[in-house]
């Protein structure tokens, strides 16, 4: 969930068979379906302690609110745009907007929490097939020379989404219109999506670039089992005790994650497209961009999951309050991410040093403000802490992968891409899962928890933090110097 979440660049020279019939409102089309996925990815953190309160979630209930989004999306992510490839980018950009909005509306009426996961693992789902058109139909409608300021557009809409997303969700929850509480956040999508369908119908024009390689189910079948094992019993092993059952599923991660790496070899000796290009991997480079990749995402989620309920659960803060207190770091991302790749084109790697600096310094900083404050906390106290560490994220999470292309064989750029779109998502997926069982472990007995057990909770959590922030800090230095400006906008 970076500043800019995007998916596998198009390849230059993809055949558009009908051009956009009016490219402005095209691009209003494609960008403001970016926005409603944007805004509801941000936004629904600050709706989670109110979902618990009303539907009576469980804490490993609440995680998968989030991981149930995140899992799909980062597992078909590139099939989505593979689909789009064979399919047509128009047709599957209207069919993933379509599930979302129906998904939306599924989550807004969910009466029940597996009603709500499974709207949330369907939103997911949709936004997979929708996301990878965005980018790509860019790519097809505008020319390379002023592609440029169409991906700086594009980041702008996506950081004013991650700004409106709590602050505007947060009022939106507290308002309770018509009753809806916490399902505002989710019906809201729906004039949005059916006017992103309408406009997508009337303005859009389909292109597709069919080359014959099969979609790679079995890789995301394997993938998702492996993913699976792994966060289950890392999101619901503490609540219920450590069963037999979750270390087994620990342990047979590894083996079915085997499985996975031995299935994307046989497919790229058999010159079929991978889920993940594995032999990316072999340069360091490219390793320590997706790990640098990996690591924000995880860091975000986790981070806005834990601190949302810190401050709603343990300090008793509205949801209207929560989200006030989110806006600097909202908007130190938003307007970092827009300065960061023509700042990474002139200065290349010493940006992500700088973003990862101001990264530390913010984490740091919140850190103590927090464990010094403690349950008498204000908004304003925050505002320093929340701002640095939303520049440091975008400084770095919205260039890196252009920085690490610079590293890659031009030919790999579109794999590259689709992989780090891959991680990003399965970052964000770990993050909730890891971050929120240690919150969770340290919080103890929520019915019983004081405010004092919170704050002692959300101080060891963002020390975690931290520590993934040094490692990413160090992470940066094996990439290379100078960014691949020379390729074009490869940008997420």
């Amino acid at each position: 969930m970076s500043a800019v979440p995007g998916p596998a660049v198009a390849r230059e020279g993809t055949s558009a068979e009908s051009g956009p019939r009016r490219p402005l409102r095209a691009l209003a089309v494609v960008l403001l379906a970016a926005f409603m996925n944007q805004f509801d990815v941000m936004g629904v953190n600050v709706a989670v302690p109110e979902i618990q309160r009303d539907l009576g979630a469980g804490e490993a209930t609440a995680q998968w609110v989030l991981a149930g989004y995140a899992l799909p999306f980062a597992l078909l992510l590139v099939t989505g745009g593979r689909l789009g490839d064979l399919a047509g980018r128009r047709r599957v950009f209207l069919v993933g907007t379509v599930g979302f909005t129906l998904a939306s509306a599924l989550a807004g009426a969910a009466g029940t929490v597996p009603m709500l996961v499974l709207a949330r693992v369907l939103q997911g789902t949709s936004a997979a097939l929708m996301g990878p058109q965005v980018l790509t139909v860019l790519q097809v409608m505008v020319p390379a020379a002023r592609r440029g300021p169409a991906m700086g557009l594009y980041a702008a809409v996506i950081g004013l989404a991650s700004v409106a997303g709590p602050v505007l969700g947060g009022v939106l929850v507290h308002a309770d219109l018509f009753g809806w509480g916490w399902r505002s956040l989710f019906l809201v999508n729906l004039p949005v999506g059916v006017l992103a369908v309408v406009g997508g119908l009337r303005y859009l024009g389909e292109s597709r670039e069919p080359d014959g390689r099969r979609l790679d189910l079995a890789g995301v079948g394997l993938a998702a089992v492996a993913l699976l094992l792994f966060l289950c019993p890392l999101t619901y092993g503490r609540e219920l005790g450590w069963p037999w059952w979750a270390w087994a599923a620990l342990a047979a991660s590894a083996p079915a994650l085997g499985l996975l790496v031995a299935h994307q070899r046989r497919r790229e000796r058999a010159g079929d497209a991978p889920l993940i290009a594995l032999h990316l991997f072999r340069g360091r480079v490219f390793t320590a961009g997706v790990l640098v990749t990996f690591n924000l995402a995880a860091l975000m989620t986790g981070f806005f999951f834990v601190f949302v309920l810190f401050l709603q659960n343990g300090l008793g803060f509205d949801a209207r309050r929560a989200g006030q207190c989110l806006l600097p770091w909202a908007l130190g991302t938003a307007l970092s991410s827009f300065l960061a790749i023509p700042l990474a084109r002139r200065h290349g790697r010493r940006v992500l040093i700088a973003g990862n600096l101001a990264a530390t310094a913010g984490v740091t900083l919140l850190t103590v403000t927090v464990a010094v404050a403690g349950r008498s906390l204000s908004v304003l106290e925050v505002v320093p802490g929340l701002l640095l560490f939303g520049i440091g994220i975008g400084l770095v999470s919205t260039p890196v992968l252009n920085v690490t292309l610079s590293g890659v064989a031009r030919a790999d750029a579109g794999s590259a891409s689709g992989v780090f779109s891959t991680f990003r998502q399965a970052g964000a997926t770990v993050g909730v899962a890891v971050t929120g069982g240690v919150f969770y472990a340290l919080v103890g007995d929520t019915a019983t928890a004081l405010p004092a057990d919170y704050v002692d909770a959300v101080v060891v959590t963002m020390l975690l933090q931290l520590a993934v922030v040094l490692v990413t800090s160090g992470l940066v230095f094996l990439l290379p110097r100078e960014s691949g400006s020379a390729r074009g906008p490869a940008e997420e």
